[in-house]
């Protein structure tokens, strides 16, 4: 099959289907109502914050479209091209985009609170406890599978660990501009994706050769300290540069297609 009919199918259901069947949801079974956001409601300055829509997007659609939507596809492959398509078509419309959709608007639903929070709360007690440690085992499983990737890709190639060393810095330069300085969105956007090309090049010049063992311990601990971290001074602007990563990295693909 022509890869470039694949595309044009795949983005045809998705913005039909984004349309019909996103808006059913939205209007149908999540019902959304115009009351301020628990960002709003609840600010405390580390995890409810509000932040500027295009940057909320960036930050939950980098999160979203990591490594599973990439890696999942590829071991599908494993049984043939048909089923990795049919993944990427259907699996996405009809289970990944309503479970990260659903999940997100529950959270919004019930002042953000966690997902185990919410089962506990709408079915039973017993239920919450349960996908609790349903939560944690599949994360234990999802962090060394998604770790195991990025170290080897790490020792591979050598640039790329320093260019995200990089682009660290260009996210917490980025927070500054954006909550700090409350430079304009636009002007900080122009400079952050400035700085995220020269992250790249910086990391293609600068290469950070390390085991992989040692780039574990590392994850590990970066993983405690981002997450420490007030949502507005790493996660949302690093994301939001991810964001445009992702998008820059679609439109040369299908350019090159």
């Amino acid at each position: 099959m022509n890869v470039s009919l694949v595309i044009v199918v795949g983005l045809a259901l998705y913005v039909f289907l984004y349309w019909v069947y996103g808006r059913f949801l939205q209007e149908k079974v999540v019902r959304v109502s115009e009351e301020p956001t628990p960002a709003v409601r609840l600010y405390d300055g580390v995890d409810f914050v509000p932040a500027n829509k295009y940057v909320l997007f960036g930050h939950h659609f980098a999160s979203i479209a990591g490594a599973a939507p990439i890696v999942g596809p590829a071991i599908a492959l494993a049984w043939g091209w048909v089923p990795a398509l049919l993944w990427v078509w259907l699996g996405n419309i009809f289970i990944g985009a309503v479970h990260d959709y659903l999940s997100l608007m529950s959270s919004v639903r019930y002042d953000g609170h966690s997902v185990q929070w919410v089962a506990g709360r709408v079915i039973k007690r017993r239920t919450g406890y349960i996908f609790a440690w349903f939560i944690f085992f599949v994360l234990i499983l999802v962090v060394a599978a998604f770790g195991a990737v990025l170290g080897k890709i790490f020792v591979k190639t050598p640039a790329v660990p320093s260019a995200y060393l990089f682009k660290i810095v260009a996210g917490l330069i980025l927070g500054v501009l954006l909550y700090r300085l409350k430079l304009d969105f636009r002007l900080s956007t122009i400079i952050g994706i400035i700085m995220l090309v020269a992250a790249i090049v910086l990391g293609e010049k600068f290469p950070i050769k390390a085991s992989y063992n040692t780039w574990m311990v590392v994850f590990f601990f970066y993983i405690i300290i981002a997450a420490s971290l007030p949502v507005q001074v790493l996660l949302q602007p690093r994301d939001y540069l991810n964001a445009w990563l992702l998008v820059g990295g679609l439109v040369l693909g299908g350019v090159a297609v």
